[in-house]
């Protein structure tokens, strides 16, 4: 509700907004019982007799359902409204929703990347638990796009994406960090854990049937995993991606495919 600041005339259209049909039908009458008061009553003190009572009684019914005339268009004007406003609402969703999301792979972009993990990092702080964080890389990724061209290599990425969503928990954070790297954010979670998964991963990748694989090294597409917790490895949100990083580039000069934890 609209508080310091507004003017008065932008509270009361909220009110009426926001207000029940009821509540609108009630506010009409009331006003222009108030209006048809406000002009009678002082022509019946000025004129006296001059008026008659009938007149009066038939300016007060006709102003009665004048009033409900004023309610019905009012309602309407609001109902009106209302649907304006959850149109502009969904579209301002839409458009956030697209701001947020790789529009190649849907997954969360580097942005919202960075918003989640420090939001995560601060309720693992308040409840004194852990938050793990996966960085991965697509192995030879280059070569398979010079050999086969972007469009085989979006597939690729779009195939990542899908795969790891079937994959991870439903809260579990999904992002394309930049290129053929993303990056998991599991909250409540231990390095063991994300480790154990980690590895399922990196074997699943490993065996999932991607188009042209036999050009790839050992005739498959794999990736390379580097794991960081907070707080055991980090105290802030660009300490731990830098961690994470250097755990998943110790994983790919070691001969790529495989899983290695900051720390160990």
């Amino acid at each position: 509700m609209p508080g310091k600041g507004y003017t008065m005339l932008e509270q009361i259209l909220y009110r009426l907004k926001t207000a029940t049909f009821w509540r609108l039908i009630w506010f009409s009458v009331i006003l222009s019982e108030l209006l048809t008061a406000i002009i009678v009553l002082p022509m019946s003190i000025l004129f006296r007799d001059g008026i008659a009572a009938d007149y009066l009684i038939t300016g007060s019914v006709a102003a009665f359902f004048v009033s409900l005339i004023v309610a019905f268009i009012l309602v309407l004007l609001i109902k009106e409204l209302r649907k304006d406003e959850k149109i502009l609402n969904e579209q301002n969703q839409r458009i956030y929703e697209l701001s947020i999301h790789d529009y190649l792979t849907e997954v969360f972009n580097c942005r919202y990347f960075y918003e989640r993990l420090e939001e995560e990092i601060k309720r693992a702080v308040r409840n004194k638990t852990s938050v793990s964080l996966i960085m991965l890389d697509i192995d030879y990724f280059k070569q398979y796009n010079d050999i086969h061209g972007h469009q085989a290599g979006d597939r690729v990425l779009r195939d990542i994406a899908l795969f790891l969503k079937q994959n991870v928990r439903e809260h579990d954070v999904i992002a394309r960090y930049g290129g053929e790297e993303f990056s998991l954010i599991l909250p409540e979670t231990g390095k063991r854990v994300a480790a154990d998964l980690a590895e399922r991963l990196r074997i699943a990748v490993s065996n999932q049937p991607f188009p042209f694989v036999e050009t790839q090294p050992d005739g498959k597409l794999t990736i390379s995993l580097g794991i960081a917790a907070f707080p055991d490895d980090a105290q802030s949100v660009n300490e731990f991606v830098k961690v994470a990083d250097c755990a998943l580039y110790k994983a790919k000069g070691n001969g790529k495919d495989k899983v290695v934890i900051a720390g160990e």
